[in-house]
């Protein structure tokens, strides 16, 4: 594939977080990677002891790769080596995604997330 050149007139994005990208342009390779840990307590959290990622399988289970496909061979035509985009508007891009104006010969996306919420009639509950 031969590369190409991306014009962009203008690109608005509130908000990218927690390993995600905005690409402009062709690439050969894109690996983002997140591991969350997100704790909500009612009447706040003083420290984050208690809540470390290895104590979650979640984070300990190893992911099975999906198997490369078989190798095509093919001829791409591309009529216009530019690509142009006037105007691209995003609200929000989070937790290892990806948003590209250009092609990618291999992308491999993970995000593992736990969300933990604590009420506080859980923690009278407990007392």
């Amino acid at each position: 594939m031969m590369p190409r050149t991306t014009n962009v007139k203008q690109a608005k994005i509130n908000s990218i977080s927690h390993s995600s990208l905005f690409q402009i342009g062709d690439t050969k390779e894109i690996e983002p990677q997140a591991d969350v840990l997100a704790v909500q307590k009612e009447g706040g959290i003083s420290s984050d002891k208690g809540f470390e990622l290895n104590q979650y399988r979640i984070f300990n289970t190893t992911i099975q790769s999906i198997p490369d496909p078989e190798i095509v061979v093919g001829n791409h035509c591309h009529h216009n080596r530019n690509i142009y985009v006037s105007n691209i508007d995003v609200t929000a891009i989070s937790t290892s995604a990806i948003t590209q104006l250009g092609s990618s010969k291999k992308i491999n996306s993970l995000a593992r997330l736990k969300h933990i919420r604590i009420l506080k009639n859980e923690i009278e509950e407990e007392n």
